[in-house]
């Protein structure tokens, strides 16, 4: 089976996404730094989370099975009988698992995850509450509390090693190509759809913009290539698209990004949408719905010439 390699970059809108261990009565986000300015993330295992519960919930890859893990020598870890076949997140999240015997097995992951990271600037937003109303009920002192808060657009990347779908050489397990066919079919209409809950609301993690396809090559060639300005005219975003251009003029084994790549988008949301037909060809650039439509169409293309 060829190395083909599954990578899409994402944005979309979120606030306060993912907050840190914070500090008295106040929590923090989690940040990171650069050119002297705080941006925002949503860790990779928060999403991870997300992802699995949504798959959980409307695929049932966990109905009727028992639990996966264990906390043995006080570590939790995947049981050794946990494998890609009865598991499907064992299949695209990797494990590790102590076999007696053999010690410590692993299998890295095959559906990788970069953190969502806000594109725009954190700007100590502060949010002071109270919980008066529980304490009005009570006739007593109420409790303060403080959140930080950012609302900002993010951005984030999936690559997927499709040829270790439903593959184990550690158990020598292999999975039939429908079977594989569906685990990624269905994690991409998780992606589509997914969204997140934190303190009382429901984020949605819906994308606003795509772009990706199936290459002959495992890279997120779009990661850390999504940026952002502000349109002075409508006030609305664009996407920079000068280095989404050079990103798809490259070229490995003979084979360049842009022949590969598809992008969607919701449309009336960007202020420079034109442009996307400017930089792949018109047939490439579709709603949102329809993107994920062909991505999970080359996707089974891909096992089917396998």
């Amino acid at each position: 089976m060829n190395k083909g390699g599954l990578t899409i970059s994402l944005i979309f809108d979120g606030m306060s996404l993912n907050y840190g261990e914070g500090l008295g009565i106040i929590s923090e986000l989690k940040k990171l730094s650069r050119s002297g300015k705080l941006y925002t993330y949503l860790s990779r295992q928060a999403i991870r989370y997300d992802i699995y519960k949504m798959l959980k919930e409307y695929y049932d890859i966990a109905k009727d099975k028992e639990e996966p893990l264990t906390r043995d020598q006080q570590v939790i870890q995947f049981k050794p009988e946990a494998n890609v076949k009865n598991y499907e997140e064992v299949d695209l999240f990797g494990y590790m698992k102590t076999i007696q015997g053999k010690g410590a097995v692993t299998r890295p992951a095959v559906v990788r995850i970069s953190p969502a990271i806000s594109l725009e600037p954190f700007a100590n937003d502060l949010e002071f509450g109270t919980n008066k109303n529980f304490a009005d009920r009570l006739k007593t002192d109420p409790n303060p509390f403080q959140f930080e808060h950012h609302y900002s657009l993010y951005t984030y990347t999936i690559t997927v090693d499709l040829d270790r779908i439903g593959e184990d050489p550690n158990d020598e397990n292999s999975l039939e190509k429908e079977e594989k066919i569906k685990r990624v079919q269905n994690l991409l209409d998780v992606l589509k759809l997914l969204n997140r809950d934190i303190k009382g609301r429901t984020e949605n993690l819906n994308p606003l913009f795509a772009i990706g396809g199936v290459y002959n090559v495992k890279n997120p060639f779009f990661l850390n290539r999504l940026k952002v300005e502000i349109d002075k005219n409508s006030e609305k975003y664009k996407i920079v698209t000068d280095i989404l251009e050079s990103t798809l003029n490259t070229s490995f084994l003979n084979e360049k990004v842009k022949d590969k790549t598809y992008t969607g988008y919701i449309k009336g949301f960007w202020a420079n949408e034109e442009e996307f037909s400017q930089i792949l060809p018109k047939n490439r650039v579709m709603g949102i719905e329809e993107f994920f439509g062909t991505i999970k169409s080359e996707v089974k293309a891909y096992y089917e010439s396998a």
